[in-house]
């Protein structure tokens, strides 16, 4: 079973976003990692009395990007898990289109070897009147030239009743 474009697309826009998603995860460890040290300082300078209001301000700055990072990504992820399963039931919907399709040029393809089997048949069958000679059709048409040959004379014929012309893509044999 081939990869359908839908679902190719949708890989490609999966692998992207997934970039984007780890390069984000990064910025967002980096601004956790500001925050631990910032905690660790904002501590410090209160155990000694000194003023905290700025470390403060910016800890409340750098944890409040890193959760806005993490809503990012989480929203991130959530449209590209609806794009596959989007890119899924469209993928599974072409399957079944090319599925149908390929039944129908199957039954076409059955159809028309059934319809040639009982042309050849009734060729088979019949017998073909040649410049005034009857003749019958005593062997299949050739399979690579689709030519009939005929080659048995019923009504006897003189040499003279004998005309060297065909027409089409009969091939005729004249016992004489």
């Amino acid at each position: 079973m081939a990869i359908s474009n839908v679902m190719t697309s949708s890989l490609l826009s999966a692998s992207s976003a997934m970039k984007q998603v780890r390069a984000q995860e990064g910025i967002k460890k980096q601004m956790e990692g500001k925050a631990g040290v910032l905690k660790a300082e904002i501590k410090q300078d209160s155990g000694r009395g000194g003023d905290t209001a700025k470390k403060e301000e910016e800890l409340a700055a750098v944890e409040k990007k890193a959760t806005d990072i993490g809503n990012m990504q989480m929203n991130q992820m959530a449209e590209m898990n609806k794009n596959m399963n989007e890119a899924s039931k469209a993928d599974a919907e072409e399957q079944k289109r090319a599925e149908k399709l390929e039944e129908q040029r199957e039954k076409k393809r059955a159809e028309r070897k059934e319809h040639l089997e009982e042309l050849q048949e009734k060729i088979a069958e019949s017998t073909v009147s040649v410049d005034g000679a009857e003749v019958a059709v005593i062997s299949s048409p050739d399979a690579k030239s689709g030519e009939v040959h005929l080659d048995e004379v019923i009504a006897p014929t003189s040499a003279a009743e004998v005309k060297t012309a065909s027409t089409g893509s009969v091939t005729v044999d004249v016992k004489v």
